[in-house]
């Protein structure tokens, strides 16, 4: 069965125009992101992700300095959808050991509550 997705809208601030692009840059290729983009220093992204992942976007909100390098962060859960009719990530053609944006899930303290990146070999879900 696959697992329900669900749709974040992210609202974050970085240090400078420059570190918000820098940020974009580097997880341009994460399967949960179906775009990033920023103006100024202000960064925008929209994730479609398994519903068990939705603490890992909050943690996002909680932690934006560890987790994505951004000053601050807001994160609004969507609860309709109008397009795309269907939310899917994007995926390699085969999981690969360290995940697009360069983190690796066998040694990441959060892997134990995570489900992983779906993009490697360590992703736990469906």
């Amino acid at each position: 069965m696959r697992e329900k997705m669900i749709c974040a809208l992210l609202f974050g601030k970085a240090e400078t125009k420059e570190k918000a692009k820098q940020i974009a840059d580097s997880y341009k290729n994460c399967p949960y992101i179906h775009m990033m983009a920023t103006k100024e220093n202000r960064l925008f992204a929209s994730f479609f992700l398994p519903e068990k992942q939705w603490w890992w976007i909050e943690y996002i909100e909680k932690k934006p300095e560890e987790t994505f390098g951004l000053e601050n962060a807001e994160v609004t859960f969507v609860e309709d959808v109008q397009y795309p009719t269907q939310l899917k990530m994007r995926l390699p053609q085969e999981p690969q050991k360290i995940s697009p944006c360069g983190s690796n899930c066998n040694t990441c303290s959060a892997y134990e509550k995570c489900l992983g990146c779906p993009a490697t070999i360590f992703y736990k879900g469906t």
